[in-house]
């Protein structure tokens, strides 16, 4: 089961760019920083050198916007199952957010819960850029910045929005 923090920290690979304060350009220069690493996605990995879908988010949402996410951790054998409980039931990270309602439109920063068959196993960061994409870590294809098309396409039937509203939590990174 997935545990607040455990295991190895969140660490920025290296060779990010800094932030200038301009949301939309800070955003695309780290997309394209992430894409040209070519970092592998692990289950469980934390950084420098490998992320999951959770600390991708968690990196995209500390290094674009200040905020610090609390941790999911999994283990590499970790099945599908476990996966979609965690997104469905961690507490400490569901308590950071709000679920939009639907048709609500998703704002720059946006958590991203991605779902195939109902069951959330995927996550990632809405972001502004051309007309809107979600930032995230996939299992065959490494990071991504994919318009809400190209993720249905991909099977992601339901895609879900949350807007940040916690600001302090005993367990960040």
């Amino acid at each position: 089961m997935p545990a607040p923090d455990a295991g190895l920290p969140l660490t920025a690979p290296a060779g990010l760019p800094p932030a200038t304060g301009d949301p939309l350009a800070d955003a695309a220069a780290l997309c394209n920083a992430l894409t040209l690493a070519r970092l592998p996605w692990r289950l469980g990995a934390a950084g420098p050198a490998a992320l999951d879908c959770w600390s991708c988010m968690a990196l995209l949402q500390r290094h674009l916007f200040g905020r610090k996410v609390v941790l999911v951790t999994l283990s590499e054998e970790a099945a599908r199952l476990d996966i979609a409980d965690a997104f469905a039931s961690f507490t400490p990270a569901l308590a950071q957010w709000r679920a939009r309602a639907p048709g609500e439109a998703p704002v720059h920063g946006d958590g991203v819960l991605m779902s195939h068959k109902q069951a959330p196993h995927h996550c990632g960061v809405w972001l502004g850029l051309d007309r809107g994409v979600v930032a995230h870590m996939a299992e065959h294809g490494g990071f991504s910045a994919d318009s809400v098309q190209a993720l249905r396409l991909a099977g992601y039937t339901d895609l879900r929005f949350f807007e940040w509203i916690e600001r302090s939590h005993e367990n960040q990174i």
